[in-house]
C-alpha cells in the first residue's frame, strides 16, 4: 500500500513538473521580416512633448500582427555620425511584447522592458520622413534575445504629421514600416 501511495506521489509531481514547465512561451527561434510577409505592421506614431520632436519624453511606438512596441521615450537627439542620415536618436525605457499572433511564437508572450532604440533619420526635401532604427536585448520572461531592424521611407501616401493650431507638431505617424526580427538563444550568436 504504502508503494502504491510513493508511486501515486511520484507521478502527480511528475505531471505537475510537466504543466509548469508547458506553461511559459513556446518559442520559435529565426528570422521573420515584413517583406518575406511574414507579419504586418498596422502602424508607428510619434507623439511629441514641448511643441517639438526634439523634445525628451516625445514617445514612439509601433503595433502590428502578433507584436508592440510601447512607450520607447525620447533621450537625446544629436547630429548622424552617418553621412546617409541627418538626425540619430536614442529612445529608453520602451516595452516590447511579442505574442501567439507572430511567427514567432506557438504559445504564449515574449515581453522585454527597458528597452534603448537607435535610430537614424532624415526629412527630404518634400518633408517626408524616412528613418532607419535599431532595438536589440533579451526577453525577461525567457531564454530568448531579439534583434530588430526598421525602416520607414515617407511617401504622401503612408506619411501623416499633424500640427496644432499654432503650427507646433503633435505627432507623426505612418505604415508600410520595412521590420526584420530576429530572436535566437541568449548563448546563440544571431546569423
Amino acid at each position: 500500500m504504502k508503494k502504491i501511495g510513493a508511486m501515486g506521489l511520484v507521478l502527480l509531481l511528475g505531471l505537475l513538473g510537466s504543466v509548469s514547465a508547458q506553461a511559459g512561451p513556446v518559442v520559435n527561434p529565426g528570422t521573420y521580416s515584413t517583406a518575406q510577409g511574414d507579419f504586418s505592421v498596422q502602424f508607428w506614431k510619434e507623439k511629441f512633448w514641448g511643441c517639438s520632436p526634439e523634445q525628451p519624453f516625445s514617445v514612439l511606438m509601433a503595433t502590428g500582427k502578433g507584436f508592440s512596441l510601447k512607450r520607447a521615450a525620447l533621450e537625446s537627439i544629436v547630429s548622424s555620425d552617418d553621412p546617409n542620415w541627418d538626425w540619430k536618436s536614442t529612445y529608453h525605457c520602451g516595452s516590447l511584447i511579442l505574442n501567439s499572433k507572430g511567427p514567432w511564437l506557438k504559445r504564449g508572450r515574449l515581453i522585454a522592458k527597458n528597452l534603448i532604440v537607435t535610430k537614424y533619420s532624415r526629412v527630404d526635401e518634400n518633408n517626408h520622413l524616412h528613418f532607419q532604427m535599431m532595438i536589440s536585448g533579451a526577453f525577461e520572461n525567457s531564454e530568448y534575445s531579439f534583434q530588430i531592424t526598421a525602416g520607414f521611407d515617407g511617401t504622401p501616401e503612408n506619411y501623416r504629421a499633424h500640427y496644432d493650431e499654432d503650427g507646433d507638431p503633435e505627432f507623426q505617424m505612418g505604415s508600410d514600416l520595412n521590420m526584420e526580427i530576429r530572436i535566437f538563444k541568449s548563448s546563440a550568436r544571431p546569423t
